[in-house]
């Protein structure tokens, strides 16, 4: 357990420092197109236990809003602009790392883009983290709880396409091909046990707020023990797979399986949920 405290310290360290390079990289190459940027998610919560963050499996996730979305990476240099910029983060990052533990995994979205999704829901101001200018929260993306619980629901019904694509998907893959599956599983198991839970609250977005280990205790709260066991497996599954340098495929399909679980059980709740609703219009 201490040898594993020492692990999230170090990891931590270097979540801020790939932050820190980021906020440079975004003022010395990009003042005149980045208006401001900041990040969200896991890598910025607090970490109370080991789910909170896994490396590699879990990404940096930053949110960049541009003076002129058409200009922005958008000709005939950009590509190799593009190259560039990531290995100067890369190489910036082992240079003031050089005995790093893990190189945090990057996903940098343009906010311009997030915000024409209709069920797009803009994460509260005490929810991100500043990088770069003065972010701006509209006041047209606040949305209503109701709202809110929609859109959640919707979103764990989806999730039965995606599980019925996972048998086909699973049949072909050996090797690091079952990294790619890790991670379109990895994305989809994260949000849905707190989709499950927003739908009895008065205040959907405070679970939001909430690092996995506060996640799984309000599951547990709620009667959803088995959900919280499978999602811990999950991110447990995830260390292992890390500190193998994800080359020992067995972990990874226990892994997939850990998430295949954990989604499941959020959508066979999700459907009761749906059904009461239903019964209740």
């Amino acid at each position: 357990m201490n040898q594993h405290s020492e692990y999230m310290k170090q990891a931590r360290k270097e979540v801020d420092s790939c932050l820190e390079i980021w906020r440079d990289i975004f003022q010395t190459n990009y003042s005149k197109s980045i208006k401001y940027a900041y990040a969200k998610g896991s890598a910025t919560k607090d970490w109370d236990s080991y789910i909170d963050y896994v490396p590699v499996l879990s990404d940096v996730d930053i949110h960049i809003k541009l003076f002129d979305y058409a200009q922005f990476l958008n000709d005939d240099t950009s590509f190799h602009e593009a190259v560039n910029i990531s290995e100067t983060y890369e190489s910036r990052f082992i240079e003031t790392n050089p005995n790093y533990f893990h190189l945090p995994r990057m996903q940098i979205l343009k906010l311009d883009d997030i915000m024409k999704i209709v069920d797009f829901i803009h994460p509260r101001e005490s929810s991100i983290k500043v990088i770069y200018g003065k972010p701006e929260i509209p006041q047209y993306q606040t949305k209503s709880n109701d709202f809110i619980k929609q859109v959640d629901l919707k979103n764990l019904l989806l999730l039965e396409e995606f599980l019925q694509s996972l048998p086909m998907d699973m049949f072909e893959k050996t090797g690091y091909d079952l990294w790619s599956s890790a991670r379109r599983m990895s994305w989809r198991v994260s949000p849905s046990p707190v989709r499950l839970l927003t739908q009895s609250s008065d205040d959907p977005l405070a679970f939001w707020d909430l690092n996995r280990t506060k996640i799984t205790e309000e599951l547990e709260k709620h009667d959803y023990h088995l959900i919280s066991e499978s999602y811990k497996d999950f991110y447990y599954e995830g260390w292992i797979a890390f500190m193998e340098d994800f080359t020992n495929f067995q972990s990874l399909r226990r892994l997939i399986s850990n998430g295949f679980e954990v989604l499941k059980l959020c959508l066979e709740e999700g459907k009761k949920i749906a059904e009461t609703t239903q019964l209740l219009e």
